[in-house]
């Protein structure tokens, strides 16, 4: 039997609704939510995503302001307009798109105020989130918990393999996952036999990274399979899992596009709203 599709884009205009709600009320007391994405045009800046989280912002209600930035401009320059975005009081949440790589996309996240880090990516949140006493989580992380919950399967007493350990998605997630009572293993690419760990797996999270890594003979039969992978074979975006074979084992699967990713977006949005409520 087929596994059922956890349908992101369905889940994230559920979720979008609940948002603008949110969102009329904070207007209604005197408060307008406000975002500010900062762009550096590069390869890597992901400019049509910007350009989509402020359409969405304007269905929802939130104030956006997108700052496309010359892709000769200087790191004292992106210092200063964080700067200025933090003393900004339309301003109540700032999102950083993907910087070139000459610059430290890390480091330039401690210039965000903690509380408009609505990526929680300053130390200080991140810290507070890895002891467990956090007002926000990892937008990504908490877009990928919401669709495991959505197929309503109780996972306590089970086993969770992750794939990729990075500080956006492999260890938030993880974290996650053990707050609620699930034994959980990461792998990586150093991991010897990933089959070995992903086949036991009840449910498994890929992040690594790599086109169609996880396969049919990898998977447990009935597993929950959450693909977080976003990789172009050719001009067709393809995910980390083999979406058709392993459909055919699995219980639930996400399907890329589709899945993981309207979801990211909605919860950065959900961050930004109870940013504001703590502001």
């Amino acid at each position: 039997m087929a596994a059922k599709v956890i349908n992101g884009e369905q889940i994230a205009r559920e979720v979008r609704e609940q948002l603008k709600s949110t969102a009329a009320f904070l207007k209604s007391e005197g408060i307008t939510p406000g975002l500010a994405i900062v762009v550096l045009k590069s390869p890597v800046a992901r400019i049509h995503v910007a350009r989509l989280k402020e359409r969405a912002c304007r269905q929802l209600g939130i104030y956006c302001r997108v700052h496309y930035l010359a892709e000769d401009t200087t790191k004292a320059e992106l210092e200063q307009l964080l700067i200025q975005l933090n003393a900004d009081p339309k301003i109540h949440g700032v999102n950083i798109h993907p910087l070139p790589p000459s610059f430290d996309h890390m480091l330039f996240s401690q210039l965000v105020a903690p509380h408009k880090d609505i990526e929680v990516l300053h130390f200080l949140n991140m810290g507070n989130f890895f002891r467990g006493e956090y007002k926000l989580i990892p937008y990504v992380a908490k877009g990928i918990m919401r669709l495991i919950t959505a197929t309503g399967e109780s996972l306590a007493g089970k086993r969770a393999v992750v794939v990729g350990r990075s500080r956006l998605v492999g260890k938030p997630v993880a974290l996650l996952l053990l707050e609620r009572g699930i034994a959980v293993s990461i792998c990586h690419s150093q991991t010897p036999d990933l089959a070995a760990f992903t086949k036991k797996a009840d449910l498994l999270v890929v992040a690594a990274g790599k086109p169609r890594l996880i396969t049919q003979k990898m998977v447990k039969t009935g597993a929950i399979v959450i693909d977080v992978g976003v990789n172009f074979a050719g001009t067709r975006l393809v995910g980390d899992v083999d979406y058709w074979d392993v459909k055919k084992t699995a219980g639930w699967i996400t399907p890329v596009p589709g899945g993981v990713g309207p979801m990211t977006i909605t919860m950065l949005f959900e961050n930004l709203l109870e940013a504001v409520k703590v502001q």
